[in-house]
């Protein structure tokens, strides 16, 4: 492996395992209803698409993860981060429990690097019927 080649996958190493901590930390505040988390992370012209196919902005979504209860039990898996230069697509399955059921969320998380720090810009939920 040449050197440049050795550099170019260590940087992408480092990228996805910082996309790692974003995406576990995004889940944590969305768990504990961390709306300061999320103020502080989510782009001016961030939207989401909801379970039920609504598309809200980052006023809204702020006002959503306030609101919420949160969930209990959270955990995560089949998480894929895939970075694409300064834009990285995040995927995984959350699973926890929510007003005495258990639900599962897939989600999809767009990140992107400003001002050298990741953004999330674009987040899409889809509920896992029957997990």
């Amino acid at each position: 492996m040449r050197d440049a080649d050795l550099t170019a996958a260590l940087c992408e190493a480092e990228v996805v395992a910082a996309l790692h901590r974003l995406n576990a930390l995004y889940l944590r505040a969305l768990a504990e209803s961390d709306a300061a988390w999320f103020s502080e992370h989510l782009s001016d012209d961030f939207f989401c698409t909801l379970t039920d196919g609504r598309r809200v902005g980052k006023i809204e979504y702020l006002w959503r993860v306030e609101q919420r209860c949160g969930r209990s039990g959270v955990t995560f898996d089949e998480i894929d981060v895939r970075p694409l230069g300064d834009v990285a697509v995040v995927q995984g399955v959350m699973h926890g429990a929510s007003d005495d059921s258990s639900v599962s969320d897939r989600y999809t998380q767009v990140w992107q690097l400003r001002n050298r720090r990741w953004r999330a810009v674009v987040a899409h939920i889809t509920r896992v019927v029957g997990a």
